[in-house]
């Protein structure tokens, strides 16, 4: 086994495979709403990664709608909240849509995308409540371990607020999964590998999510890019930091994803490797094989 991936995670957890479904609960973002800025970080355009942004649906049915049409290849579902901060609200907003999703026949628990700042006592309080009866797992954007590389991209909350946040979720039952961004304006290749060991030393993030940097058009990180003052990794370079990265989490972290892809009629301007999901995937996996890369391999605990 290469690496210890999401998919085989749950299905080893639940029994079968899980189905994940990308769901858009039209939540906003206090990095995009004026309570920290309105300007969002500067590589942030949800239509890039999320299908589900557009959607007006109702979210039972954005997720019944897709529940009926792979209902004959799988069993067990996992709603998605994705777009924007999925916790950026009071408890009781949070509780009219999360239990009629966690309550539809067949949903196995429920995974929500957010950021550190966006949590109430109160919110902790139910989702608490909500891990005591069903699987919940927690998205968290850290996106780089060090707050000056934070704040060059905008990102509106430090790194010991993650690291809180992320405990506090692990204390009241809640599976953490931090989000990281390989390659951000500023951060070296070292840097990037200080976040690998600090999360591999945290026992509260039990998954890690890493994606490689895209220039999305409408951004301030694409005028940076037009004006040729960052540089993006080609697939090679990046497929060599990724296991790098990877190999100084722990062997039993689950990775949720290993890149994210997009299209330019999406808005992505480049790396245009990010446009061919299985080809630039198979590349990865084919360089992992040719290192012979294990995750964790690098991995040192510290007690």
């Amino acid at each position: 086994m290469l690496y210890n991936s999401y998919r085989s995670y749950m299905k080893n957890r639940f029994g079968a495979p899980v189905m994940k479904i990308s769901l858009s609960a039209g939540f906003s973002c206090p990095n995009r709403d004026g309570t920290k800025s309105v300007e969002g970080c500067s590589f942030c355009d949800n239509r890039s990664f999320s299908p589900a942004l557009g959607s007006v649906e109702p979210v039972v049915k954005q997720l019944t709608d897709v529940m009926d049409r792979c209902k004959y290849r799988f069993k067990h579902f996992l709603p998605y909240l994705q777009p924007f901060s999925n916790t950026y609200g009071s408890a009781q907003q949070l509780r009219e849509i999360y239990e009629p999703l966690v309550q539809v026949p067949g949903v196995i628990g429920l995974a929500v995308g957010t950021r550190p700042d966006c949590f109430s006592e109160e919110v902790f309080e139910y989702l608490e409540d909500l891990s005591g009866r069903t699987y919940l797992s927690i998205e968290l954007g850290l996106q780089s371990g060090h707050n000056s590389v934070l704040e060059r991209v905008n990102r509106g909350h430090s790194v010991e607020e993650f690291c809180s946040v992320a405990q506090r979720l692990y204390s009241i039952g809640a599976e953490v999964v931090a989000h990281v961004i390989l390659g951000l304006p500023s951060e070296t290749e070292e840097m990037m590998e200080q976040t690998a060991r600090m999360l591999g030393s945290m026992e509260c993030v039990g998954g890690v999510k890493v994606h490689q940097l895209m220039v999305i058009a409408g951004t301030s990180l694409a005028q940076s890019y037009h004006k040729d003052e960052i540089e993006l990794y080609d697939i090679c370079r990046y497929s060599d930091m990724l296991c790098r990265f990877l190999s100084l989490l722990r062997p039993e972290q689950h990775i949720h994803r290993l890149m994210a892809d997009s299209k330019p009629d999406m808005g992505l301007i480049a790396p245009l490797w990010s446009i061919d999901k299985q080809r630039s995937l198979s590349f990865i996996h084919g360089y992992m094989e040719k290192i012979s890369f294990v995750q964790g391999r690098r991995y040192c605990s510290v007690s």
